[in-house]
């Protein structure tokens, strides 16, 4: 059985980026990102701000990633 080759994750999000169920994932990150900036306004602590901002940056990330193709 000859095995077909895996899609990179620039192939996958272009064949989804589409669909409905694909805007309501980014569109749900997109909402985390603004809650952490909201929280972020109210942290006291240094540690509760890394944290936050740890979060905000993986979520970039992530967003750069799925919204590679409508750059």
């Amino acid at each position: 059985m000859t095995q077909l080759p895996k899609p990179t994750v620039q192939q996958a999000v272009e064949s989804l980026s589409d669909r409905d169920e694909f805007k309501a994932i980014v569109q749900f990150i997109r909402d985390e990102r603004e809650r952490f900036f909201a929280d972020l306004r109210q942290c006291v602590e240094t540690n509760e701000v890394m944290k936050i901002v740890g979060s905000v940056s993986t979520l970039d990330e992530l967003l750069l990633l799925l919204e590679a193709e409508n750059s």
